[in-house]
C-alpha cells in the first residue's frame, strides 16, 4: 500500500514566502539604506558572503532530502529523466530567448538600448536552461518519484 507525501505548510505556500521576503528586502533597501552598504562590504572576489550563506542554507535542507543510493535505480524508470532534459534543453531555452526577444527587442525597444537588448536576452536564455533545486524536487514530488525510488 503507497503512502500518500503531503507538501509541508512552507513548502505549500513557498510563492508566498519568497514575494514576502522580497518585499521585506525591497522594505530594508529603501528604508534602512545602511544595512544593504555594510552588507556589500562583505564580498570576496565579487561574491557577496551574507548572499553565498543565505543561498547555502535555503539549499541545504533539500540537499538533505536527497537519497544519493537510489540514484542507481533511476535505470529502472527513466522517463522522468527524459523528460526533464527534454524541457530543461530543448523547450526552455527556446521559450525563454521567444519570450526574452518579445519584450526586449519589440516591447521594451524605445526604452532599452539594443545593444544592451541583446545583452539582456542572453541573460534570459541562460536563465531558462539553468537548472532550478526547487524545480527538481518539485517535479519529483508531482510525479511521485520519490515512491518510485524507495519501494
Amino acid at each position: 500500500m503507497e503512502q500518500e507525501r503531503k507538501i509541508s505548510f512552507f513548502d505549500k505556500y513557498l510563492t508566498l514566502w519568497v514575494i514576502l521576503c522580497m518585499i521585506l528586502g525591497v522594505a530594508i533597501g529603501e528604508l534602512l539604506p545602511g544595512v544593504p552598504t555594510f552588507l556589500s562590504k562583505f564580498e570576496y572576489s565579487n561574491v557577496s558572503i551574507p548572499i553565498a550563506i543565505l543561498i547555502w542554507l535555503m539549499i541545504y535542507p533539500m540537499m538533505m532530502k536527497v537519497d544519493f543510493k537510489s540514484i542507481v535505480k533511476v535505470k529502472e524508470n527513466p522517463k522522468g529523466l527524459y523528460v526533464t532534459w527534454v524541457v530543461n534543453w530543448m523547450i526552455k531555452p527556446f521559450t525563454m530567448y521567444a519570450i526574452a526577444s518579445f519584450f526586449f527587442l519589440f516591447v521594451f525597444k524605445t526604452i532599452i538600448p539594443v545593444d544592451l537588448a541583446q545583452d539582456y536576452l542572453v541573460g534570459a536564455v541562460l536563465l531558462g536552461a539553468a537548472l532550478c533545486t526547487a524545480m527538481v524536487f518539485v517535479w519529483s514530488h508531482l510525479t511521485k518519484g520519490y515512491q518510485r525510488l524507495y519501494n
